[in-house]
Order: C-alpha cells, then sequence, then structure tokens
C-alpha cells in the first residue's frame, strides 16, 4: 500500500469523531476503580519465589508419603476445615496454609470470614493470598488434606482378638507378581488383592501357569483371616472399591481382574475400613492415590473428582439403570448399540476429505442413565470398537477403567 492510498484511508470522514462521541468510549469512574482494585489485589496475590522454602520441602514430601500410607486422607472444601497449618491439593499443586489471618467481615449484604495469608506450594512459590480465594480454588478443582492419623493396627484382622465363638471363612490375600514381562514388571504399585478358603500357599502353588496370576511366580505380601464375614463378597467389595485403579493386561486371551495400581498402605487400610465398616465413607482418588472422604449432597450423592478430557473424544449414550451399574462394578466390559438411521449421525463421523462414513471411535464413554436433572452418569475408557455388519449392524464398545462418575449413593 502507498503512502497516498493511506492517507486517503486514515483521512476518511469516517475516522473523525467528535468530542461527545469520543466520550461515549470512556469508562464511568466506578467502572475504572473497580477494574483498578481488582488489579491491584491480582498483583498482591501473584506467586513469588519463596525464599526459605527449603524449611517448608520436607513437609510436603512427608505429607504425600502420608497419603500414599492412608494416614491423611483428602476431604471437599468446607470453610471450617480451612485453618492455619493446612495442607491442601489445588489443581493438582499441594499448598501450605503457614500463616492464616481472617476475622469475619461484612461483604456485601453477608458477614464472611475473609483476610490474607501466607501459602507456600510444593514447586518453591509463595503468594499473600485471600481466605476466600482459597476455598475458591480448592472447590473448584482440589482437597482439603486431614490432619495425620495413623490409622488401626491391622493384627486384630489375623485373629489377635478372636474367640473360640468367632468362625473362619477364609483369607483375604494380597500378592505382588514376580513376572518379566516388561507390561508387568515396569508397573509400580501393582497387587493382585483375591481370596481363598484354603492357606494361601497352597492356592497360588501353580500361579507361572494361570493366567490369573499372570502367568508368572508371585510373592506374598499381606494374608487376612476374616472371620464372621462372606470372604468372597468382602474380596468383591474390595475390588468395587478399587475399580478405577484396575490394571488391564491381556493374557493369552484372558483379562484378569484382580490386579490393580494403588500403593500398598492405601490397600491394607482400605481392607482395614472394610472390616469396621468405616469405608462407606471414603471413596479411592487414583489421580492423588489417595482415600478420598465421600461427598453427599442433598439428594444424597457421591462423586469423584472431574476427569479432564481436554482433547478426548468423548461420546455420551443413555443406558438402562441395571447395565450402568454392571460397568460401574465392572461386571460388564461391552456395550452395544445397533446402527440404525436414528443414530447415524451420533455413532458414525464423516471424513472431510473423501466424503466416506466411518464408524466414531471415542476415546471415552459418557454413560448416564435418565434426562431428569439428578440422573446417574460416569465415564469410562474405550479400549478398543468393534463393528458387526451381519446380522444386526451393531457396534461393539469395549470398556476400559471408570474415571468419573456422579451417582445417587448405594452400597454394593
Amino acid at each position: 500500500m502507498s503512502d497516498k492510498e493511506l492517507d486517503e484511508i486514515l483521512n476518511d470522514p469516517l475516522f473523525d469523531i467528535s468530542e461527545k462521541e469520543q466520550k461515549l468510549f470512556d469508562l464511568p469512574e466506578p467502572v475504572k476503580k473497580g477494574r483498578s482494585k481488582k488489579r491491584k489485589v491480582e498483583e498482591i496475590a501473584q506467586k513469588k519465589r519463596c525464599e526459605n522454602f527449603a524449611d517448608y520441602a520436607h513437609l510436603f514430601a512427608q505429607v504425600h508419603k502420608e497419603l500414599r500410607e492412608g494416614k491423611r486422607s483428602l476431604v471437599r472444601y468446607k470453610e471450617d476445615n480451612v485453618q492455619e497449618k493446612t495442607f491442601f491439593i489445588a489443581d493438582g499443586l499441594m499448598g501450605y496454609i503457614d500463616v492464616l489471618d481472617v476475622a469475619k467481615r461484612q461483604i456485601k449484604d453477608r458477614v464472611r470470614k475473609d483476610g490474607r495469608s501466607r501459602v507456600v506450594y510444593e514447586d518453591g512459590t509463595e503468594s499473600n493470598i485471600l481466605f476466600r480465594t482459597i476455598g475458591k480454588n480448592i472447590t473448584r478443582n482440589g482437597y482439603v488434606i486431614t490432619e495425620l492419623n495413623d490409622g488401626h493396627e491391622l493384627d486384630g484382622l489375623s485373629g489377635a482378638n478372636i474367640t473360640d465363638e468367632d468362625l473362619p471363612q477364609g483369607w483375604i490375600y494380597i500378592l505382588r507378581s514376580k513376572s518379566t514381562d516388561e507390561r508387568i514388571a515396569s508397573v509400580k504399585d501393582l497387587y493382585k488383592i483375591g481370596f481363598t478358603t484354603n492357606p494361601v500357599k497352597e492356592r497360588i502353588q501353580n500361579a507361572r501357569n494361570e493366567a490369573t496370576y499372570l502367568m508368572a511366580d508371585v510373592e506374598v505380601v499381606s494374608t487376612y483371616r476374616v472371620y464372621n464375614a462372606n470372604v468372597q463378597k468382602l474380596e468383591g467389595l474390595i475390588h468395587d472399591f478399587f475399580h478405577t485403579a484396575r490394571f488391564y493386561v491381556n493374557m493369552d486371551g484372558v483379562d484378569p481382574k484382580e490386579w490393580f495400581v494403588v500403593p500398598l498402605p492405601i490397600i491394607r487400610e482400605a481392607i482395614v475400613k472394610f472390616i469396621d465398616g468405616s469405608i462407606v465413607d471414603y471413596t479411592y482418588n487414583r489421580e492423588q492415590q489417595a482415600l478420598e472422604h465421600s461427598i453427599y449432597d442433598s439428594f444424597n450423592r457421591i462423586r469423584t473428582a472431574k476427569f479432564d478430557t481436554t482433547g478426548l473424544d468423548v461420546l455420551s449414550l443413555s443406558i438402562k439403570q441395571v447395565y450402568f451399574d454392571q460397568i460401574l462394578k465392572g461386571e460388564k466390559d461391552i456395550e452395544y448399540r445397533e446402527l440404525k438411521p436414528t443414530t447415524m449421525g451420533k455413532l458414525t463421523r464423516v471424513d472431510k476429505e473423501t466424503g466416506k462414513r466411518y464408524i466414531r471411535r471415542p476415546d471415552i464413554l459418557r454413560l448416564y442413565t435418565s434426562y431428569t436433572k439428578d440422573h446417574d452418569v460416569l465415564l469410562v475408557r474405550v479400549k478398543d470398537v468393534i463393528y458387526n455388519e451381519e446380522p444386526d449392524r451393531m457396534i461393539e464398545y469395549y470398556l476400559g477403567d471408570v474415571v468419573e462418575y456422579d451417582i445417587k449413593r448405594r452400597i454394593y
């Protein structure tokens, strides 16, 4: 563009704005003050390098260890459980409230707690953040970490306090694989949780020849003699509890379903809680590898943490409650859909370049039980998709682990 052409554009009458018209673009003074105040708040709360982080680094390492050991657990945010010297997790990062200076203040039409605090983060930074902002961050995507609890002794499970009136029903056991298969040997915290009515050593004698033991010898990590309880049912409940951490591998055409990727202390703590009945107040948080207090709202619901589906193909399907429950419990690993004119748009995709239609292969199935406001919903990984043209034009979705659910409370 030449200088002459540029001058003609800039001298166009459209660019002539009177003083009165210019005022239309001026922000009202209250808005300017509000924006200025907000910028100052944000500037104050920005993270900066923590000069004495060495004083805190060992605390974060210790709390992570205690979470994996079941000595601490995760709880959803409540105002009263955020105190000075409290640890929390927000957006996957652990923070420590070193100093908390709050008081009840009039905020608009309500009297609420607020004030600034010094928070140190495990990435070596710190911030002078508002109390209410801490709450918002935890509520959006995080947890408060409970105080240290040394938990229960496990000796009672093995018969230390058993009398003649107690009836032995069998053993719950935890095994570690000795497999040299890279698919197995490379997995940290991989354990089999099972039951037997015979002594455990007898049960595993032929392990190297059985797919359920991953075609390899195993090491006995822990055994628990169970009294006055249905051992098989207890095993099933434990499997349901850890279903999001189930390990998937195919061994000679068989998919063993009793292997889980969970830190050993967490498995032990969960077994204790099953025995004393307190497990109903917990779920397993796979992302944080920690026990999490279940959250029940006014509709008596229980939820897991939100699963990030960014970049993934998610297919939403309605499903009957009975099949929903089977998938949630790991009893059903294939979901079927018939390809019909009414489902063609949802279950297939069209290649924009060739115009050809293909079966859609989603990464995640989002399954819901009804169209009502309080319906159950779960997200489950899709391992494979197979389309059978004959005889019924049926699509088979082979399911992996459940990564998220939001359901009405019930105990299996």
